[in-house]
């Protein structure tokens, strides 16, 4: 193994710890959220905050990726990698899962300040629009 593919792993490896850093904010955010409701919301706050977390990967996934990281199109925006599959290399893969964090725990601030004010559909059309 060359010293330029070990350097590469270890980038990547680098980029997986904090992407597991950014996602324990999900858990972080959930536990709060849960704490400034009444008892009998906090597993429905629990719930919205998974299933935003799902929501937000299949639509980055599909489109938000491709529209910031893609080939620009003058600049404004991408317009290759939706909804990429088995030709990606290791490092978009890891890029990817680290720029998902981010977006699912955008989503996840959302929830808190809607937390017992929105029925659960309303929040996860409002959770699509936003991821």
């Amino acid at each position: 193994m060359s010293i330029a593919t070990l350097q590469e792993y270890i980038d990547i490896l680098w980029i997986l710890i904090c992407t597991m850093l950014v996602v324990l904010m999900q858990a972080g955010f959930c536990c709060l959220e849960s704490g400034m409701v009444r008892a009998k919301n906090s597993i429905h706050v629990a719930i919205k905050n998974l299933a935003d977390f799902c929501v937000a990967a299949v639509l980055y996934w599909a489109i938000g990726f491709a529209f910031m990281f893609g080939e620009s199109i003058g600049g404004i925006f991408g317009a290759s990698n939706f909804v990429f599959g088995i030709e990606s290399t290791m490092w978009m893969y890891t890029f990817f899962l680290f720029q998902l964090a981010f977006c699912a725990t955008a989503t996840t601030i959302v929830s808190g300040t809607v937390a017992e004010r929105m029925r659960f559909s309303g929040y996860m059309i409002t959770s699509a629009i936003l991821s």
